[in-house]
């Protein structure tokens, strides 16, 4: 698993934890500092979002993302 494919899992698997239900906005700020606790770049977490977010999963909307789907 590349890191690209790494982040993406941590953040799904963050996405969960959080219980995040489809068409509620969460802060980012809820995302980036627990991953970057877990030693991930913020270039990749940028990266895993915007590739979720071309995959249809999420919305980015300014400083929060919104869920579009439940992650599984």
């Amino acid at each position: 698993m590349d890191e690209g494919d790494s982040t993406r899992a941590k953040l799904i698997e963050l996405i969960k934890e959080l219980r995040l239900e489809p068409g509620v906005p969460l802060s980012l700020y809820e995302i980036g500092p627990p991953l970057v606790g877990q030693g991930i770049s913020q270039d990749s977490i940028v990266n895993a979002l915007y590739a979720l977010e071309d995959e249809g999963v999420i919305d980015l909307l300014g400083n929060r993302l919104v869920l579009l789907k439940n992650v599984e």
